[in-house]
C-alpha cells in the first residue's frame, strides 16, 4: 500500500466525534428535578392519607355523639315533670266561661267545628247587614251539630247559634238564654239561641221562633 492508498483510507475514515450537547450542570439539574418530583409525589401521598384519616375521625365522632344523645333520651324523658291535666269542660250556655247553665254533655272541643249545612241554612234567615262570617255554635251536646253568626240588631249585638238534635237524641237547653225550639218532619229538633254581647240585650229576640221554624223546614233531620 503506497502513500496514495493511505491518504484515500484516511479521507474515508470518520472525523473527530461531535462535541456533547450537555455538560455536568445539565445532568445535575435533571437529577434535582427528578428528586423534586419524587418528593412531591411523597408529599401528595401524605396529604391524601391525612385527609382520609381526618374524614374517618370526624365520621366516628359524629356517630358516637348521636349514639350518646339517643341513649340519654330515656333518662331525660324520665326526668320530665308531669303535664297538668285539663280542667273540666265548659258549661252549656256559658260561651266557654263556665259560669252559667248546666254542664255540657259534649266533648270540650264539640263547639270548635262549624257545621256547613246549618251555617248555610241559618245565614239565609239572618239580616243581610251586621252579620259576620260563620262561627262555631255556642251550645253543642254530644251527637249534635251546630253553627252560629255574630249579628247586629240595632243597638244590640251577639251571636245567633243553632243546634240540631237528630231524632232520638235528648234535647236540652242552656239556662238563662233566650231560645226557640222547633221539631223537623223526620223527628229531629232545631234549637235557636241568642247569646248577647257584654252589656247588650239579646239580638233578634223576637225573630228566634220564625228562624227556628224556617230551619226546621229546610233541614231533612
Amino acid at each position: 500500500m503506497d502513500e496514495k492508498d493511505l491518504e484515500t483510507l484516511f479521507r474515508a475514515a470518520p472525523g473527530d466525534p461531535p462535541q456533547p450537547t450537555f455538560d455536568l450542570g445539565d445532568v445535575t439539574a435533571a437529577s434535582a428535578r427528578a428528586a423534586a418530583r419524587r418528593r412531591s409525589a411523597v408529599l401528595l401521598s401524605v396529604v391524601c392519607l391525612v385527609v382520609v384519616l381526618s374524614a374517618a375521625g370526624i365520621a366516628g365522632l359524629t356517630y358516637f355523639r348521636s349514639t350518646g344523645s339517643q341513649s340519654a333520651q330515656p333518662a331525660n324523658a324520665l326526668a320530665r315533670p308531669s303535664q297538668t291535666l285539663p280542667g273540666p269542660s265548659p258549661l252549656q250556655g256559658s260561651g266557654g266561661n263556665g259560669q252559667d247553665g248546666p254542664r255540657a254533655e259534649g266533648t270540650p272541643t264539640g263547639c270548635e267545628k262549624v257545621d256547613r249545612e246549618l251555617a248555610t241554612a241559618l245565614a239565609g234567615e239572618l239580616p243581610a247587614t251586621g252579620t259576620t262570617g260563620p262561627l262555631p255554635g255556642r251550645f253543642c251536646p254530644t251527637a249534635t251539630r251546630s253553627a252560629g253568626f255574630h249579628v247586629t240588631d240595632g243597638d244590640r249585638g251577639g251571636v245567633i247559634s243553632v243546634t240540631f238534635f237528630p231524632a232520638g237524641v235528648a234535647v236540652g237547653e242552656p239556662a238563662n238564654t233566650i231560645s226557640a225550639l222547633q221539631h223537623t218532619a223526620s223527628g229531629g229538633t232545631v234549637l235557636v239561641l241568642s247569646f248577647p254581647d257584654a252589656s247588650s240585650a239579646p239580638p233578634l229576640q223576637a225573630d228566634l221562633a220564625g228562624i227556628a221554624a224556617a230551619l226546621a223546614h229546610k233541614l231533612a233531620g
